[in-house]
């Protein structure tokens, strides 16, 4: 008789898993950022422990701690575009005034045509 087959050990993987401790991305103090949800009222603050930095968003049941600081990040990043966006908008307004200032208003343009292909009615105007 015969001996029996040995079944191969499986080897496990070790999953990866998501970070729930960041580093803050304002004062660039390493793991100090956490992440708190509050299940009752679907939110979720994330908040550095050395320099206070926080957000607040409204989460959902999917929602996980990479989740929050992703948002935070983008967020942040958004808010620094839209202010320099802001700042050449306004020098841009400038410029467009000094134009105006210079050109008669359109309505007067619209009356000047009228009085050249009807100069009989220029009373009713």
């Amino acid at each position: 008789m015969g001996k029996r087959k040995s079944k191969a050990k499986v080897m496990k993987k070790a999953k990866r898993k998501t970070p729930t401790i960041f580093d803050c991305p304002f004062c660039n103090h390493r793991q100090t950022v956490e992440c708190i949800f509050e299940k009752k009222q679907k939110t979720a603050t994330i908040r550095c422990r050395m320099c206070g930095a926080s957000y607040q968003m409204v989460t959902n049941a999917l929602t996980k701690p990479i989740d929050v600081f992703s948002e935070w990040i983008d967020r942040t990043e958004e808010i620094n575009n839209r202010e320099d966006d802001d700042y050449d908008f306004l020098e841009g307004e400038a410029e467009k005034k000094k134009v105006y200032e210079d050109e008669q208003p359109r309505s007067q343009d619209i009356r000047d045509d009228i009085k050249e292909e009807y100069p009989e009615d220029d009373d009713d105007i």
